[in-house]
């Protein structure tokens, strides 16, 4: 019979070599799919410090360009320049108190700080500092704000 023609199917050698081969191609992916799906967790850490650091910081800078300027900072101590508003950190947690109303502002802060630049000016410069961290040696942050007092009247 001329018009017949035989299909031809995979053997299975050939099979077992191009499941062998698609292994060999995939190994790679999974390590790297193992080592992402690990980071992500960090990456999610250090995101949300990030975002308590911002918080944080815009709140002080707020209070900041509320406040009527001084050209006696230098003389005072930093707790005393946003007054009624005090920024202290207490067990790592940054705290803002206004009057008898506490409120936290962020949580695993490492460092906090309030310094002035050209403080003999009418509208001093104040810089705060905040590095916040995981208690157990994970991600951590650093963020500073520079902001002018008085800035909002």
């Amino acid at each position: 019979m001329a018009g017949h023609s035989h299909a031809r199917g995979l053997s299975l050698v050939e099979l077992l070599l191009g499941l062998a081969i698609g292994a060999l191609v995939m190994a790679p992916l999974v390590a790297m799919l193992r080592s992402a799906s690990a980071a992500a967790p960090v990456a999610g850490a250090r995101i949300a410090l990030e975002r308590d650091a911002d918080f944080a910081l815009e709140r002080i800078a707020a209070r900041i360009r509320l406040t009527a300027p001084s050209t006696a900072l230098i003389d005072k101590p930093s707790e005393e320049w946003l007054k009624p508003a005090v920024y202290s950190v207490s067990a790592g947690v940054l705290v803002e108190q206004i009057g008898k109303k506490t409120s936290p502002l962020a949580e695993g802060v490492t460092a906090f700080g309030m310094t002035v630049a050209a403080a003999d000016s009418e509208q001093p410069l104040v810089t705060v500092s905040l590095s916040l961290g995981l208690p157990d040696g994970g991600p951590n942050t650093t963020a500073s704000a520079t902001v002018r007092m008085g800035s909002a009247r």
